[in-house]
């Protein structure tokens, strides 16, 4: 009897339970027909009434979108044209060595209130990428499983989508290239982006991108048609800080609706809050479809790393990402809506019917607190100003390279009865120019011959295309070259969660729904030259509220400041051309603005006329495709050393570096030359790809202060001769003394 009173127990929880649980499911759930969902063989087929979407069981593609409120009903959103066509996670299990497609949230199950597809593929230790990967940084295949969902909600008017990476415990070593979800969508349909406010705008058309003449980049045309005549089109200058776009997207002018991408976290992108990356623009590819890109690996502005070990246990949920379909207006009205939309979903993480994956719910995340204090003698104020604080796994030092496995253990195919037979074509990855049977009808491209293809307009086919170079092993980043693999910081960290949240003036700061693990503590803000890395990590277990209380933060000095030209805030945002540098060429128009160079007096210059966002080699070729070489480039700093300061000892020149380009920089204090400076490497590709921020880094020179004197001094920068890309994008640059230490010169190598 005992026993049986035990079992009805037993039994009672568990009809609790899933009682609990498909209450929860119908949470937050609008009002609309129920949701269906249908296995049509080669695709799933999800509907609620307001969108009908189709997913490919083989490449987990997203085929189609249709929403019956557009002006045309159920006008197809997805493009065909260019590129990787509609849309797509940048890995693809369709290669894998077994695949399984399943419906894991079934609307019969939950009223009709959601439903949800998933297509998995298992590595089984060997690449799911095939022979010949594309994605950046993924020359070594991708040794791990990917699942990728797709869940739509009544009543919603938009979707989710996340992936699942996971590397098993008897997989070998591998990686992860750069990452992202991404779409190519309808020419026909969307005519307007927006990024934020001062990137929400009409676009070029794909024909107008055709028509363009090339310039120095493959991503950059001067356009010769359209209402942009003879502006240059550039696909980074679209490029944004993702923390600071809630919402990024398309819409229409005359189907009056949108599509957009929003985040409702940024603990699965990396990088931390500070990253900018690609965001939208017109595909480079022929036919130009309008491209939306969600990087959560970037690989621009500095990078990012994703590497696991021999037989490392690892796992990553990205997303879920929701993709927003709002219709009935005006393009700035939707973006609008778009971005209180944003709101809504970002008060909604974490989602409540995810399940099956490495997901916590919100009662088993934890909530952070604490307190900074700024102790610093020589800050004008103890006051925060932009303050972030984050956590993030403990930095790592660099690595001994892993060994590849041979490419004989590619997969490459799998038993024909895991494989689902498409009707549509499957097609190409995203900038990747592929060689195909002249009968493949799939790739416009296609060719058998050595004559160029040309387009109706008489350019050459595929001159956008980018054939991405094969790399074996990770890309280096910051010291990590040769055998080893680079440090891993917050800055370029893809493989783990961060979570970051702004503090208050006076340092108070709450960091909520913190996964449980291991995190080292970091701040950063306004005009303090650096950040706080904690020395000591912290563990944190689920559903912990935890207060760290009063924590101090005593900045680094290098003895007294002399001067400082900008603020430290790893961008170059308070200089000359900050405000509006997203245009293709701003290393060129340096010139222009300062034909005889930047001469710059502390005290009495302003750094937002007189300091350039840009110290490029001069440009002396003017010509009009940017493929320019200039002469070396000096900048003067002139200032007044007060007969009290210190001239001797040891002088440090810091350098806060926002991106640079060239291999040395020459230093010289009145008139003595004590460079040139071969240790400026760092930042990321900011001005060629038209940015002010890059991965930050900060590097120190130092020089004997008897060089200096009371009075006047100067110190001249010089970047040498070389193409007008080259050169360096600072945050800061601040001099300081320590008369207390005595300067010891280098040796020579």
């Amino acid at each position: 009897m005992q026993n049986l009173y035990k079992l009805i127990v037993v039994l009672a929880v568990v009809s609790f339970s899933a009682f609990a649980m498909a209450q929860t499911n119908q949470k937050n759930v609008g009002a609309g027909p129920p949701v269906t969902v249908t296995d049509d063989g080669s695709t799933y087929t999800l509907s609620n009434g307001y969108l009908t979407i189709k997913v490919n069981k083989r490449t987990g593609d997203l085929t189609s979108v249709k929403t019956t409120k557009s002006v045309t009903p159920n006008i197809e959103l997805m493009g065909y044209v260019s590129g990787h066509h509609a849309g797509y996670w940048e890995q693809s299990p369709a290669l894998a060595a077994r695949e399984v497609t399943a419906i894991t949230i079934d609307p019969a199950k939950v009223n009709g209130n959601r439903a949800e597809v998933s297509v998995k593929g298992f590595s089984d230790g060997a690449s799911i990428l095939g022979k010949n990967p594309t994605a950046a940084g993924q020359g070594g295949g991708l040794i791990a499983d990917l699942e990728i969902r797709y869940t739509l909600e009544r009543g919603a008017h938009g979707l989710y989508t996340y992936a699942i990476y996971t590397h098993q415990d008897t997989y070998p070593a591998g990686s992860v290239g750069e990452s992202r979800y991404g779409f190519k969508l309808s020419g026909f349909v969307f005519d307007w982006m927006s990024i934020d406010d001062q990137r929400n705008f009409l676009m070029p058309t794909g024909k107008d991108w055709d028509a363009g003449e090339d310039l120095n980049m493959k991503e950059s045309r001067r356009l010769t048609t359209g209402p942009y005549k003879g502006r240059a089109e550039h696909k980074y200058d679209y490029s944004a800080t993702q923390s600071k776009i809630p919402a990024f997207g398309w819409s229409s002018t005359k189907e009056k609706v949108g599509l957009y991408i929003i985040n409702p976290s940024q603990e699965y992108l990396s990088s931390g809050p500070t990253h900018v990356e690609l965001t939208g623009h017109i595909d480079d590819g022929d036919g130009g479809d309008p491209t939306l890109l969600d990087y959560w690996r970037g690989t621009h502005y500095g990078g990012s790393e994703l590497n696991f070990g021999d037989k490392e246990a690892w796992t990553k949920v990205v997303g879920p990402i929701f993709i927003y379909v709002p219709t009935g207006a005006d393009p700035k009205t939707l973006f609008v809506d778009a971005k209180k939309e944003a709101k809504v979903e970002q008060a909604r993480w974490p989602y409540n019917w995810v399940s099956g994956v490495d997901y916590p719910m919100a009662n088993e995340r934890a909530t952070v607190k604490g307190r900074l204090k700024l102790v610093d003698p020589q800050a004008p104020t103890t006051k925060f100003s932009n303050l972030m604080v984050g956590l993030s796994f403990p930095d790592q030092a660099a690595m001994p390279r892993p060994q590849r496995q041979p490419r004989a253990d590619v997969a490459t195919t799998a038993p024909a009865t895991q494989r689902v037979v498409i009707d549509e074509p499957v097609s190409t990855p995203a900038k990747t120019e592929v060689t195909v049977k002249s009968s493949d009808t799939r790739n416009p491209a296609a060719d058998t011959t050595n004559t160029p293809r040309l387009l109706p307009n008489g350019k050459r086919a595929n001159r956008g295309t980018y054939v991405a170079p094969r790399q074996q092993g990770a890309r280096t980043f910051g010291g990590g070259g040769g055998g080893f693999l680079p440090p891993v910081t917050w800055q370029n960290d893809a493989k783990h969660y961060e979570f970051w949240a702004e503090g208050t003036a006076d340092g108070t700061f709450t960091i909520p729904n913190v996964r449980a693990g291991t995190y080292q503590l970091h701040a950063m803000t306004d005009g303090v030259l650096g950040a706080y890395d904690a020395t000591a990590n912290v563990t944190i277990t689920p559903g912990q509220k935890l207060d760290l209380g009063t924590i101090e933060w005593h900045p680094t000095h290098y003895g007294q400041q002399i001067w400082q030209i900008g603020t430290p805030n790893r961008s170059a945002k308070e200089f000359y051309k900050g405000d509006d540098h997203w245009h293709w060429g701003m290393y060129i128009e340096y010139a222009k603005f300062f034909p005889n160079d930047v001469n710059f007096t502390i005290g009495k210059s302003d750094p937002a006329k007189d300091w350039y966002i840009y110290q490029v080699p001069h440009d002396t070729d003017n010509k009009p495709d940017g493929r320019d070489q200039g002469r070396a480039t000096p900048w003067t700093i002139n200032f007044t050393m007060a007969a009290n300061a210190p001239t001797t000892g040891k002088a440090t020149l810091r350098f806060g570096i926002a991106g640079s380009g060239t291999r040395s920089l020459g230093i010289s204090v009145n008139g003595t030359e004590v460079g040139p400076d071969t240790d400026i490497n760092g930042g990321g590709a900011s001005m060629v790809r038209d940015g002010i921020e890059g991965t930050w880094v900060e590097r120190d020179f130092n020089f004997d202060a008897s060089l200096l004197k009371p009075g006047q001094n100067t110190i001249v920068l010089t970047v040498p001769a070389g193409n007008v890309t080259s050169g360096m994008c600072y945050d800061v640059i601040r001099l300081e003394v320590d008369k207390n230490t005595p300067f010891v010169a280098k040796k020579a190598d």
